[in-house]
């Protein structure tokens, strides 16, 4: 069996104050082995979409409150982040961000997260994933130690 490797790409929603950290996930290999009754590969992710309470991007009522059972940890130390959800989202993501000032700054401010994922191999494709409905987000806590 192989390992799925995960990336995190750090942003911030704005600059200021109210700028908001974020991280988009992305991986090389969308989708696994399983497929629909049609064929269509299902998406790695589905399953972890799902159990973990992700809302479509769009619905920004849906993800604008802090998701339940969800927690991060940004270490300033080393640069790493390690994030876990319920269900098939337990050890999320646990890796270094390469964060930049003004993320840590907006990290350090706000204690609170902006998580995005989509079947993109690279976060400068999320907004077709929005466009096409499949962009998800959530917001967590945040911890900066």
């Amino acid at each position: 069996m192989s390992t799925l490797e995960m990336y995190a790409w750090p942003s911030t929603s704005d600059e200021g104050p109210e700028a908001l950290p974020m991280v988009h996930f992305t991986t090389e290999q969308l989708a696994g082995d399983e497929v629909t009754p049609e064929g269509v590969p299902i998406w790695l992710f589905d399953t972890a979409i799902r159990d973990g309470g992700w809302v479509h991007f769009t619905d920004y009522e849906g993800w604008a409150g802090t998701a339940p059972d969800w927690r991060a940890v940004y270490r300033q130390a080393d640069d790493a982040l390690f994030v876990t959800g319920p269900g098939a989202c337990e050890g999320w993501f646990q890796g270094y961000l390469g964060a930049p000032a003004d993320w840590q700054a907006a990290a350090r401010a706000q204690q609170k997260l902006v998580l995005l994922t989509a079947p993109v191999q690279h976060p400068s494709l999320y907004g077709h994933a929005v466009e096409a409905g499949a962009a998800f987000a959530l917001l967590v806590p945040l911890d900066v130690v």
